[in-house]
């Protein structure tokens, strides 16, 4: 019933918006006790928790040899993190970059996107590029948490206030517990809003295309969105493009590294005239936005979420 996938569809968000909260407020607590900068806290904890969607749509996708679902849905959301979310943030309030974003996870994210544009020219994505792709991804882990503890500053810190739960919560066991409820939250609320979204669809009649292209391809990046807009409405602006730039690089070489390790993935040519461009593209404006002036305006936001409006017109002509 239509009412009912509605009400399911509130609950989701709302679940979604607690949950996002919750993993912000304990991820900032985590940098504090650890002294890890909020950035490797954005980049790499909370990215994998925000990418477990597209991991498990990944890799439940290769184990039942639906690989191009795979390859689509990564390719989707990593267009879907820069234009739609990263614009929505800097449209709700302007992101401040750090110059150490810089020096490791934006150049492992374009190194990530241009190898999986040149590895993917002989239309296949092999065991062994999956392979070269998971030990980057090891690589990347290691150089970001070193640095992280090299570059600690608490300056972001000290301007977020956090509620008198987590004020009070000494317990290192209570507040990891802590994560990954919320982090199983946003995973539950984005699944939930998803199924229901794409029954709701079906209700009025829109193209089952039309719904794996749109709600599903958006629906996996609802973590990545609700946690971003969280951060960036907490000024802690080093955990929202963190967590953006850390889940496009989870995706491409995690994700994808496994999903080839599983099974090979045939490329179909069409992407590497439309859509892997066009994450090229969205990938190195993003650099050159944030390394401009080391922060991404309301005006950069608008372009960026037009550009994605744009590619998703283009992308349904097709």
């Amino acid at each position: 019933m239509l009412l009912n996938d509605i009400i399911i569809f509130i609950v989701g968000l709302c679940l979604l918006i607690l949950s996002s909260d919750w993993l912000v407020q304990s991820s900032v607590k985590v940098s504090s006790i650890f002294k890890l900068s909020p950035l490797f806290i954005g980049a790499v904890l909370i990215a994998f928790g925000t990418s477990a969607p597209e991991a498990g749509v990944g890799i439940m996708a290769a184990l039942r040899n639906q690989k191009g679902i795979a390859l689509g849905n990564i390719i989707g959301s990593n267009i879907s993190n820069i234009g739609l979310i990263v614009g929505l943030c800097a449209l709700i309030r302007p992101l401040e970059v750090t110059k150490d974003i810089f020096k490791r996870e934006v150049p492992i994210m374009l190194i990530s996107v241009v190898m999986f544009y040149f590895l993917s020219w002989d239309l296949l994505i092999s065991r062994i590029d999956g392979l070269i792709f998971i030990l980057l991804f090891i690589v990347f882990c290691f150089l970001s948490y070193k640095g992280s503890k090299q570059s600690f500053d608490d300056k972001e810190l000290s301007n977020f206030t956090l509620n008198k739960t987590l004020k009070s919560l000494n317990s290192r066991l209570g507040l990891f517990s802590l994560i990954l409820l919320s982090l199983a939250g946003i995973i539950l609320g984005a699944d939930l809003m998803v199924g229901s979204g794409s029954r709701i669809a079906k209700i009025f009649g829109v193209a089952p295309w039309i719904i794996g292209i749109t709600v599903f391809a958006i629906g996996t990046s609802l973590p990545e969105l609700f946690t971003s807009l969280t951060a960036s409405l907490k000024k802690a602006s080093s955990i929202s493009v963190g967590n953006i730039v850390g889940s496009n690089i989870f995706n491409v070489l995690f994700v994808l590294g496994i999903v080839a390790l599983i099974r090979p993935i045939n490329v179909d040519p069409s992407l590497l005239k439309f859509e892997l461009p066009v994450l090229l593209v969205f990938s190195f404006v993003f650099f050159t936005v944030m390394r401009l002036r080391y922060r991404i305006g309301r005006w950069e936001g608008l372009a960026m979420f037009f550009g994605y409006a744009a590619f998703i017109f283009f992308l349904l002509k097709k």
